[in-house]
């Protein structure tokens, strides 16, 4: 590894570490009660139905399907590329579609007065 790539690896770990901080100070809000209303509010910054990249979902979404297109840059072979890349396009798709929508379901159910216009 050279070590401009050791340094974007060290940017990327940190980046890593303080998006893992921001998620356990979330986990730590919701260690107490919590009523219905705010846990729905808390799911709704997660995902966000009616603006799915503006939510942490959407976020995790848009980093996968970045590094799917990075993976067809590698220097592996084309087959083993596009099979890396459409794994990794799934992940971003399950984020959105399949997660995505269980937390609509379940804030929808928690509070749908509180959807967004």
């Amino acid at each position: 590894m050279t070590s401009a790539a050791r340094t974007r690896l060290e940017r990327i770990r940190a980046s890593a570490g303080i998006v893992k901080l921001a998620l356990q100070q979330i986990e730590d809000e919701l260690g107490g009660p919590v009523d219905a209303e705010l846990l729905a509010q808390v799911l709704r910054e997660l995902f966000d139905e009616a603006d799915p990249p503006c939510g942490v979902l959407g976020s995790l979404n848009q980093l996968l399907t970045a590094a799917s297109r990075a993976t067809t840059r590698t220097q592996l072979d084309d087959e083993d590329c596009e099979s890396a890349a459409c794994a990794i396009e799934e992940a971003a798709a399950y984020l959105a579609d399949s997660a995505g929508m269980r937390l609509h379901l379940a804030t929808s159910t928690l509070h749908p007065q509180g959807e967004r216009p």
